[in-house]
């Protein structure tokens, strides 16, 4: 639910990338290829002609079987085409169409697959003064989304989506939404060893302690994009219009107030809590949100202190995984949220 630095930019050799878009769809060539930026898997934007001479804008995907992702697998990887299929027969969600598939081939990263390419750019900095306007629909609409989202799919269990015959399933899943979000918090306090955070492992564990105690964290299992933020979609510049929701290899099946929580931060910029920029996104999302859902939330005491747990979560989860998300970033920029997130664990209360 962030934006990941690592991987090498350019695995793929001209050859190579032409032989998978022809395993894919035999009946296009290669104009040209670019890398694309830098993730958990081999993404390449291509450029080529069909059979009845059209351009055609596409993204290759493979999966990176030495990504630096834990808890990756071809069947984690494929879910994104289940779910991509999924939205685009089912919702009104703007997704890529899904041009080809395959599990396997000999020389080449596998799996894979090659999708639309849409237009738009990342809607970073929407929470900018000076385009209210285009900001208020980004959200409004972005809300809707992720309310249908939430709508579209429950579960029997909390965890990963994998592909399962063409549908999502859960894997490894925990039978209580509680149970799954204490592996999230143990899992991320663990992780804390050998860090620049490690000073916080008992101030934190304390405070997660104390709050799965207290609070009634009882939930159903909806479908989560898993990575919801202005980062994995794409806007029209002038008017703010959604024009794709991507990446959605990280989905999982969990409470849909926990995706709540990091949508409300990573939309308001990570804006700290009580600023005007965050409480101004913060209500226009959930007011959205709470329009499109078929069952909405009360949005009491109760939910607020959830709410507020499950943020302090997204910071514990972003100080396990700080040098890979914020390896690429400017020094300053870098130390600047880490003195930020110290600032929020210090006020937790």
């Amino acid at each position: 639910m962030t934006d990941p630095k690592y991987g090498p930019r350019d695995p793929l050799s001209d050859e190579q990338v032409a032989t998978a878009v022809a395993a894919l769809r035999a009946d296009w060539t290669v104009l040209n290829a670019e890398p694309m930026p830098a993730g958990s898997d081999i993404v390449y934007g291509v450029t080529a002609r069909d059979a009845e001479d059209r351009r055609r804008e596409a993204v290759l995907k493979c999966f990176r079987r030495d990504g630096p992702a834990e808890g990756r697998s071809p069947e984690r990887f494929l879910v994104e085409v289940d779910l991509l299929e999924l939205v685009e027969r089912e919702t009104d969600i703007p997704v890529p169409a899904v041009y080809g598939t395959y599990r396997s081939r000999d020389g080449l990263p596998a799996p894979a697959f090659l999708m639309e390419r849409l237009p738009g750019e990342p809607p970073l900095g929407v929470a900018v003064d000076g385009r209210a306007a285009v900001a208020e629909r980004l959200l409004r609409e972005s809300g809707r989304h992720l309310a249908r989202v939430h709508d579209l799919r429950s579960f029997d269990a909390f965890g990963d989506l994998v592909s399962g015959d063409g549908s999502p399933a859960v894997r490894d899943g925990r039978a209580t939404w509680p149970d799954r979000l204490r592996d999230i918090v143990d899992d991320s306090l663990d992780g804390l060893v050998g860090t620049r955070f490690a000073d916080l492992t008992g101030p934190l564990r304390e405070y997660a302690d104390g709050r799965f105690a207290d609070l009634d964290l009882a939930a159903d299992a909806a479908l989560l994009h898993g990575d919801y933020r202005p980062g994995n979609l794409l806007a029209d510049p002038g008017t703010g219009e959604p024009t794709a929701v991507l990446d959605w290899g990280a989905a999982q099946a969990g409470d849909p107030r926990y995706e709540l929580a990091w949508a409300v931060r990573e939309f308001s910029g990570r804006a700290p809590v009580g600023s005007a920029a965050r409480e101004r996104v913060r209500e226009a999302f959930i007011d959205a949100y709470e329009e499109g859902r078929e069952d909405g939330f009360e949005r009491d005491a109760a939910f607020e202190r959830r709410q507020s747990f499950y943020l302090a979560v997204t910071w514990l989860v972003e100080c396990r995984w700080f040098d890979a998300w914020w390896g690429g970033a400017d020094e300053s920029a870098r130390e600047a949220r880490a003195d930020r997130l110290r600032e929020n664990v210090r006020n937790l209360r």
